[in-house]
């Protein structure tokens, strides 16, 4: 009988020690997972910044923004180890102010919108050789040409930003962008969401959940035509 109960106890000792074992193992790889895809997150927002930075054309002022999203999208999802997946406006957004990019643009004489002149930024037509260049409306502008722009660094008050402004999503990332004025001068690009962990827990995600808020400006090369 003492035999048995030796024998009962050493499976539960080896039971609890393989447990531990175990999810210390699975937490050293959560952490290295998490840190390449960290990682990747923060490679992506450089990516799209640079490419969303090169040389914006008169006439086309989001093109480089859109082009900015997909190099980062494309990056985010070679990069996060598949525990989450980038979203682009032609993936899963079916609300269009969920995109990420602007959507409103205006025409401008310097740096001031002309009123009546709203259009949507897919237009490509502009008037050539004339004062006027066709911009994101202040509202989509990342500083402080934005009226609700109340502070040195307004990064995320354009509307385009708003996306990015909610609440991380488990295994969803977001990929937004803005002109900080216009002319441009900086582009702010902000990826948000949230990572899949590989073991339970409980972050300010959520559950099972790792954050990602990766936030980045970059200097705009010159405007061309």
């Amino acid at each position: 009988m003492t035999g048995d109960r030796r024998s009962g106890q050493a499976m539960v000792e080896m039971a609890i020690g393989v447990t531990i074992f175990l999810t210390a193992t699975l937490g050293a790889v959560q952490l290295g997972v998490s840190a390449l895809a960290s990682e990747g997150a923060q490679s992506a927002a450089l990516v799209g910044a640079r490419t969303a930075s090169s040389s914006p054309v008169t006439g086309q002022p989001v093109a480089r923004l859109y082009q900015g999203q997909s190099a980062a999208v494309a990056s985010l999802r070679a990069g996060v180890l598949g525990l989450a997946q980038a979203q682009a406006c032609s993936d899963h957004f079916k609300v269009p102010d969920a995109c990420g990019l602007p959507l409103v643009c205006v025409e401008y004489q310097g740096d001031r919108p002309l009123a009546g002149t709203t259009e949507s930024c897919s237009t490509q037509a502009v008037t050539s050789g004339s004062e006027l260049t066709l911009g994101p409306s202040p509202e989509n502008l990342d500083g402080s040409q934005n009226p609700t722009c109340r502070s040195a660094d307004c990064f995320g008050v354009a509307q385009s930003m708003a996306p990015c402004s909610s609440s991380e999503s488990s295994g969803r990332l977001v990929v937004c962008l803005a002109y900080t004025s216009w002319p441009a001068k900086l582009v702010d690009i902000w990826i948000r969401g949230a990572m899949r962990s590989l073991v339970p827990m409980l972050s300010g995600a959520g559950l099972d959940a790792l954050p990602v808020n990766v936030r980045l400006r970059l200097q705009v090369e010159a405007l061309a035509s």
